[in-house]
């Protein structure tokens, strides 16, 4: 199999999202970046970025990040995030309309990871959150 070649911008923003840096983060939009380009994981930034940071999220969503991009393993960035029970990041994605009934590769809600990790039952707790979020979704179908 051929790995698919990472472009520069990719692991520059991934890096700078990871990183949490949002001026750099800032400067390599501004230089008008494929903002959902893989860095050499296949991952994008938004994938990468350090969770607990909603301003990166919020940066990346507002400049056209998709927010429901897979990686190898079927992971989409609000997996990560509810896994973690990031609840600012959590609410940033559901805001750029991430999917919360979106699957991993073993079939996984972000709702089933958030619990797995145990982020239940208190006040402000991510399965709160995502349950919420997905009856909302819901009865918008309706």
């Amino acid at each position: 199999l051929a790995r698919r070649m990472a472009e520069p911008s990719g692991n520059e923003l991934a890096s700078a999202a990871a990183k949490g840096d949002l001026v750099q983060l800032t400067n390599l939009l501004q230089k008008n970046v494929n903002v959902n380009a893989q860095n050499g994981f296949g991952r994008t930034a938004l994938q990468v970025m350090k969770l607990g940071n909603p301003e990166i999220a919020r940066r990346l969503l507002s400049n056209g990040a998709n927010p429901n991009l897979k990686d190898s393993t079927g992971f989409a960035v609000i997996h990560d995030v509810a896994r973690e029970g990031f609840l600012d990041t959590l609410q940033t994605l559901l805001e750029f309309k991430a999917d919360v009934n979106i699957e991993d590769n073993d079939g996984n809600l972000p709702l089933h990871l958030a619990a797995q990790e145990g982020h239940v039952g208190h006040e402000g707790c991510s399965t709160r959150f995502l349950v919420a979020s997905s009856a909302e979704c819901s009865l918008d179908v309706l």
